[in-house]
C-alpha cells in the first residue's frame, strides 16, 4: 500500500490484458451478431457499411486472433507470477469466505442485517466474472477454430462437430454479450459503488477511500503487511 490517498489494485500487465479482452470481445461482438441475425435489416446496413461480408469476416477474425493471443499473454502471465514473483495465492481463486459473503449478500437484500459483505481485493461477483471468461473463450474460442478450419477439424473429429460448433459458438456468443451488457457492465461501472465509471482497471489505482469502504480486508491486509515491513 501506498502512503499516499490510493493504492494500486491492477498492475500493468492486468491493464494491458483487459484493453486486449475488452477492445477485442467489442469488435467480436460488433461483427458476429450481424452475422447470426443476417435477416434483420439492420444486420444488412451495418455489413454493407463495413464493405460487405468479407470485409466484416476478416474484421472478426483478426479480433478472434487477438483475444487468443491475450489468453496466451494471461497464462504467461500466471505462470510468471506463480514461478518467477513466487506469489503464494491467486486472488481470483474462489474461498470459504466468498460463499459466506453470498449468504450475507442474499441476507441483505432480503433486508435480514443491515451490513454488506467486507470484501477482500476481488468480490465473489468479479471473481465469477473472471473465470466465466475461461468456459466463454474455451467453447466460443474452440468452437470459432473449428468453424475456421473445418478441413482439419473434420480430419480427426466427425462431420457433426461443424453444426455443433456453430450452434454452441453463436449461442454462447449471445450469452456472453448479454452478460456483459446487462450485468458485468452495470456492475463495474454504472451501480452505485461505481457510478459513472471505475476507473482502476485503466489507471491501475483506486482511492484509499472507495478502497476502504468497498474492500475492507484487503486494506486491512495491506495496512498489516505495511506495518510488518517497518
Amino acid at each position: 500500500m501506498t502512503r499516499t490517498r490510493d493504492v494500486v489494485r491492477f498492475d500493468m500487465h492486468q491493464r494491458v490484458q483487459h484493453i486486449l479482452m475488452a477492445s477485442s470481445f467489442t469488435v467480436l461482438a460488433l461483427t458476429g451478431l450481424p452475422q447470426k441475425f443476417d435477416d434483420l435489416g439492420v444486420s444488412q446496413a451495418f455489413i454493407a457499411a463495413l464493405g460487405g461480408l468479407d470485409s466484416v469476416r476478416l474484421a472478426h477474425r483478426v479480433a478472434a486472433f487477438v483475444m487468443l493471443f491475450d489468453c496466451l499473454y494471461h497464462a504467461a502471465y500466471l505462470v510468471w507470477l506463480l514461478a518467477v514473483r513466487r506469489v503464494k495465492a491467486f486472488g481470483m481463486v474462489a474461498s470459504l469466505q466468498d460463499f459466506r459473503d453470498v449468504w450475507q449478500t442474499l441476507r441483505w437484500f432480503l433486508g435480514l442485517t443491515r451490513r454488506t459483505p467486507d470484501f477482500d481485493r476481488f468480490t465473489y461477483m468479479e471473481k465469477f466474472d473472471y473465470w466465466a471468461v475461461f468456459w466463454g473463450i474455451a467453447i466460443i474460442g474452440g468452437s470459432g477454430l473449428v468453424m475456421m478450419f473445418p478441413v482439419a477439424a473434420t480430419a480427426i473429429l466427425p462431420g457433426v462437430i461443424i453444426p455443433v460448433a456453430f450452434v454452441a459458438h453463436s449461442d454462447e456468443a449471445v450469452l456472453a454479450v448479454g452478460w456483459i451488457v446487462l450485468v458485468h457492465m452495470f456492475y463495474a461501472h454504472l451501480s452505485p459503488r461505481a457510478f459513472p465509471m471505475d476507473r482502476s482497471i485503466f489507471t491501475g489505482r483506486t482511492p484509499l477511500s472507495t478502497a476502504r469502504e468497498h474492500h475492507p480486508r484487503w486494506v486491512a491486509r495491506l495496512t498489516e503487511d505495511a506495518s510488518k515491513g517497518g
